[in-house]
């Protein structure tokens, strides 16, 4: 495999959200599967992380999970995720260290009274926790790390993988201050998966809250000069009618920036230009 493959396996931010009038886009909270010649990396562990095909794209039982931060939505489908029951499989998972609570206390916490009926100790996979270091290597993946605002903090991943890179960053409520430092982490990237959970009027009341508004987000993405963009952490009341509306209106302006849907596969190309700066 020469490029890098990604799947988004669940774009709603907050809380999952059902229903016919979402069914276009999907109600699953935060999670994306990347793979890189030999390695699996899962982004986030919302309910996306039980989609019913994850467990045989797994091309091995070692794997990586990145987390962005514990709020439940990213966390919640951690408890029920089948390979964590098999005692063939070994996962390597990074969050960071947040409210004096490491990452397995963050996640022996949702898995503990009266949060949850099932104690962390029935996971029969081997699990090593993490805290985030600033850049670290997945096999030959680079990762590099950058934190992003949002309340109680949360993680930006670059993922390097010979000339691709791909961004991750949702939940990351990006202020006119912050801009420049972000862009000198993004810049140039091949794939930039963005939080633009708001409109200008939800903005207007939600400031504060840990997201963007579209418009912003999309400016963003064009000061980093991303190839590629797809807007996540869709709102849990959008409907596909309003998305679809805000999608066509965006390529309009911007063809390289799209709303990112449940199910989508994305393709990541080597490119030397795709350097970090």
């Amino acid at each position: 495999m020469n490029g890098v493959r990604v799947r988004l396996l669940g774009v709603r931010g907050s809380m999952p959200a059902h229903g016919p009038s979402r069914a276009v886009f999907g109600g699953e909270t935060s999670c994306v599967l990347y793979q890189a010649g030999d390695e699996t990396v899962l982004l986030d562990a919302g309910t996306g992380l039980l989609w019913e095909g994850l467990p045989e794209a797994l091309s091995q039982p070692r794997f990586t999970l990145l987390i962005t931060h514990a709020h439940v939505d990213h966390i919640i489908g951690f408890p029920m995720f089948s390979p964590f029951f098999r005692p063939d499989c070994s996962c390597d998972i990074y969050l960071k260290t947040r409210d004096g609570r490491t990452a397995r206390e963050q996640l022996e916490t949702l898995m503990s009274p009266p949060l949850w009926p099932v104690p962390p100790g029935a996971l029969r996979a081997s699990l090593t926790f993490h805290d985030v270091p600033p850049s670290f290597d997945i096999g030959g993946i680079r990762v590099d790390t950058m934190e992003v605002p949002h309340p109680g903090g949360a993680t930006a991943y670059r993922l390097s993988w010979r000339e691709t890179s791909v961004v991750y960053a949702t939940d990351a409520e990006l202020l006119s201050e912050d801009v420049p430092a972000f862009c000198r982490f993004a810049g140039g990237c091949g794939l930039l998966l963005l939080d633009a959970q708001y409109s200008e009027a939800e903005y207007r009341v939600s400031r504060g809250f840990g997201h963007m508004p579209v418009d912003w987000a999309a400016e963003v993405a064009r000061r980093c000069g991303a190839r590629q963009t797809v807007l996540v952490h869709h709102a849990p009341m959008r409907t596909d009618e309003q998305l679809l509306a805000w999608d066509q209106a965006l390529r309009q302006k911007m063809a390289a920036i799209r709303f990112g849907r449940a199910g989508d596969e994305l393709t990541v190309e080597p490119m030397r230009t795709d350097l970090q700066g």
